[in-house]
């Protein structure tokens, strides 16, 4: 009886182990699995039209004084994608105080397009190559308005030239950087903006410099 009692405590003691063995193996696996989907490394990096609203909407109102007339002030920024044309287009208010004949404060708006540029030293997305597209202020004198157009492009470049509108992790980028990949071209989509990853240049390819 002491032999048969000795003989089942060794093999549930073999099972136990088993079961033990098993529940290890098990942990291990998991672990690994969900280690290995923390470090996947995204192709591309996407930014929704909200979110770059909500960017731009922190920065603002900014103030500027043009031509010594004008004190320009613009806020509540709208953006609105064009996927075809690769390109955003940027809407405010506009406050205007003309300070030299009427000193009196005039309400418009204000239209700006933009292209998109990644900066590299930061991990930025910017606006470039701003252009003026429209102004419109009421009551404002054509004479006036005439000078505040001619220099509309002025105003774009020094208010909204280069201006951040997203910035990209800095750990998924050194993760895209260690799979050999980098930042490439942007493209504009319906409801938000892509950063494309592509390789990163082999340097066993490039051609020697020459002397």
């Amino acid at each position: 009886m002491s032999a048969m009692t000795g003989a089942a405590s060794a093999q549930d003691g073999r099972s136990a182990g088993g079961r033990r063995g098993l529940l290890r193996i098990g942990a291990m696996v998991l672990v690994g699995g969900l280690w290995g989907c923390a470090s996947v490394v995204p192709r591309e990096f996407t930014t929704s039209e909200r979110e770059m609203q909500a960017a731009l909407s922190s920065r603002f109102p900014l103030q500027q004084k043009v031509l010594e007339v004008f004190e320009v002030r613009i806020s509540s920024p709208r953006v609105l994608l064009q996927p075809g044309a690769g390109r955003m287009m940027l809407g405010f208010d506009m406050g205007l105080r003309e300070t030299v004949l009427s000193r009196r404060d005039l309400r418009g708006n204000i239209m700006f397009s933009s292209a998109l540029r990644y900066e590299p030293s930061d991990g930025t997305i910017r606006l470039d190559r701003v252009r003026r597209e429209n102004i419109a202020i009421d009551g404002l004198p054509p004479m006036l308005a005439t000078g505040l157009n001619r220099w509309g492009g002025w105003l774009a470049e020094l208010m909204l030239e280069g201006l951040e509108i997203h910035r990209i992790d800095r750990l998924a980028l050194e993760l895209a950087a260690k799979a050999g990949l980098q930042p490439g071209p942007i493209e504009v989509r319906p409801g938000g903006i892509t950063l494309r990853l592509v390789p990163l240049p082999v340097s066993g390819n490039m051609a020697p410099a020459r002397s």
